[in-house]
């Protein structure tokens, strides 16, 4: 019996639902194709792909005979408590948006000389455009984006290698490299700021074990950084330090 992040026992500890060894130590010959095929897809195509690959990603999830199985490998399971996991993923989310708006991002804006385009972000002033943008930012962002990237690919990287410290830091970049550029319509400096996000989201997943954590945090990350745009606090926060 193992888990599907052969790393430390740390992180050992705190998964609850042991796998079969033959699951992790053997990657099916469909998963590393389709793997493969979600990475062409992003990079080729990054937002129209990124839907692609998810759709491949859920059919192949709904047609697997081992779906209990795949679910478990990919910590799409059910938290012990679910009070905790959105207590601790609201805390998360908002510390992890607060620290990326007033000192990653402007030393990224700064380093590239080009500030993050948001232009595709208006809420017209209408609570109800920002009401909407806070429902696709939890489910288009922390529900889709973390199955796809963080359950699914991270964690089929992670099991080409034997290596736990070497598919744990492969898996993170790899994932979060693609993550970010996905979001190139932001410009590089978006591109750098999401992939930052992208990797701190894995790390989440690798500690906690358990996806819904990686979702909710995400879920949370969106909304504060929507609320913050929503009352003009954008500005203030990116000059709070520099």
């Amino acid at each position: 019996m193992s888990y599907p992040f052969r790393a430390t026992a740390a992180i050992r500890s705190v998964a609850n639902t042991p796998l079969r060894m033959s699951y992790l130590t053997r990657l099916p010959k469909t998963e590393l194709i389709l793997t493969i095929l979600c990475f062409a897809l992003i990079l080729g195509i990054p937002q129209v792909g990124v839907i692609g690959a998810f759709i491949l990603v859920f059919a192949y999830i709904r047609r697997s005979k081992a779906r209990p199985l795949l679910l478990n490998s990919m910590r799409f399971v059910q938290p012990l408590s679910w009070l905790k996991a959105i207590a601790v993923s609201a805390v998360l989310g908002v510390a992890i948006e607060l620290f990326v708006e007033t000192l990653f991002n402007p030393l990224v804006e700064k380093t590239t000389n080009t500030p993050i385009d948001l232009t595709q972000v208006d809420f017209k002033n209408n609570i109800f455009i920002y009401a909407g943008w806070v429902i696709v930012g939890f489910i288009l962002g922390g529900l889709l984006e973390e199955i796809l990237f963080r359950g699914f690919l991270l964690t089929r990287v992670f099991a080409l290698f034997s290596n736990a410290s070497t598919g744990n830091i492969i898996g993170l970049l790899s994932t979060s490299i693609i993550f970010g550029m996905c979001h190139a319509y932001q410009g590089w400096s978006g591109v750098l700021s999401t992939g930052f996000i992208g990797i701190i989201l894995g790390i989440v997943l690798l500690i906690k074990q358990n996806l819904w954590y990686s979702i909710l945090t995400h879920g949370f990350i969106n909304l504060t950084g929507l609320t913050i745009l929503y009352l003009n606090y954008y500005d203030t926060l990116r000059t709070l330090l520099f």
